[in-house]
């Protein structure tokens, strides 16, 4: 049996499908992972609180069905979900870094045993972790 100690909580939209799949790939996780796919990714469990209580339940079941130690989170340039964004990649970049931060700590404040890593990803299919600093060159 495959060790599936992956969750990942992605955006539903259809444009970043692929290249998240590909790049989870190249980085050894294809096959060891879970996910959870709502309209924002980890947005919606900021701001409403019965998706909160849907997301926590469903990294509940994974850790206890599957054995799930590590959630890594994406959010993507121009979602439809963040209300009034910039068109800026640099400044969307920030703003999501700030959203998943903030969805990383609801996270931990139920499971703090997980590891949350976070990625912003462009329209151009380059992957931004959290904490990156140099946005000028984006």
């Amino acid at each position: 049996m495959v060790n599936c100690n992956n969750l990942v909580i992605m955006c539903m939209d259809y444009r970043f499908q692929s290249t998240t799949h590909t790049w989870l790939r190249h980085r050894g996780v294809e096959g060891k992972y879970d996910v959870i796919s709502l309209a924002g990714s980890s947005l919606s469990m900021l701001n409403d609180t019965e998706t909160r209580t849907i997301v926590v339940n469903q990294i509940d079941l994974a850790r206890k069905k599957h054995s799930v130690k590590r959630i890594i989170i994406f959010h993507h340039e121009d979602c439809a979900a963040l209300k009034d964004c910039p068109k800026d990649t640099r400044e969307q970049l920030k703003i999501h870094h700030k959203k998943m931060s903030l969805a990383r700590n609801v996270i931990l404040n139920y499971f703090p045993e997980l590891i949350v890593e976070e990625y912003f990803i462009s329209l151009k299919g380059v992957f931004y972790p959290a904490g990156f600093k140099d946005v000028a060159t984006v």
